[in-house]
């Protein structure tokens, strides 16, 4: 398989508190790594050190390193980064404007212009996160109107319009009812044909259900990483095993 994404020994810090100890793993391309752990096990520092947005951190410090295609993200322009490497929050950070120009923003920003070529780019980043049926004659409406569920896939196309090459979701269905959690989770497998997706969730379920591999982590530890069948199943670590069962977490 192709490594999108290789992780090779990466600690980080914020002051002194450690927050991941020498993680390595690859993302493979056009893969699901679901990322599950308990509250403090370092899944949020992991991946938001994928597209450096740990940098806003004034404490943060890091070793290791972090390649996409083989090359240091470290040494890339961050902001050209987070355009290739595009993140999905918890909570819908939809913008107060229309839900055109919510998903027009991200493309206007990096210079692309003309009405005909910006529609194009809204129909297309609306239709991939499976919302373009019901905002189609909504797009003038404010974003702010929308349900939690519709406002998290607005927040999904807003990436998708910028063309990311990885999407990184951060529990993106914590706030979500079980038929939007049902409806993103839809999305998400049917963008794996194009697109390499970290998940982020505290719901193991979920990550059985949509990822093509699992990751562990404990206390800014990787403890193991499997595809899903194995991990929740027949796990190799006591402490995966006690953690997925429900003993702890």
């Amino acid at each position: 398989m192709v490594e999108k994404i290789k992780v090779e020994r990466f600690t980080c810090w914020y002051y002194d508190v450690l927050a991941l100890q020498a993680i390595t793993l690859a993302v493979h391309e056009h893969e699901i790594l679901g990322i599950i752990g308990p509250a403090n096990s370092g899944k949020t520092s992991f991946i938001r050190s994928l597209n450096r947005l740990n940098d806003l951190n004034l404490t943060f410090r890091k070793q290791g390193t972090v390649l996409l295609d083989g090359k240091d993200i470290y040494a890339m322009n961050p902001e050209a980064l987070r355009r290739r490497v595009g993140m999905v929050f918890a909570m819908p950070l939809s913008l107060p404007m229309s839900v055109y120009d919510n998903v027009a923003y991200g493309p206007r920003r990096h210079g692309r212009r003309g009405k005909k070529r910006l529609d194009e780019t809204v129909e297309k980043a609306l239709v991939a996160a499976s919302l373009w049926d019901e905002m189609k004659d909504r797009l003038s409406d404010s974003a702010l109107k929308l349900s939690g569920g519709q406002q998290q896939r607005l927040c999904l196309a807003r990436t998708l319009a910028v063309e990311p090459e990885v999407i990184l979701f951060d529990e993106p269905c914590s706030g979500l009812d079980p038929i939007s959690t049902a409806k993103v989770e839809e999305t998400m497998l049917e963008l794996k044909q194009k697109y390499t997706m970290v998940l982020v969730t505290n719901n193991i379920k979920q990550a059985s259900r949509v990822s093509d591999r699992t990751a562990f982590f404990l206390s800014g530890e990787l403890v193991e990483i499997d595809v899903p069948s194995r991990l929740f199943v027949t796990p190799r670590d006591k402490r995966t095993e006690d953690y997925v069962t429900g003993r702890f977490g």
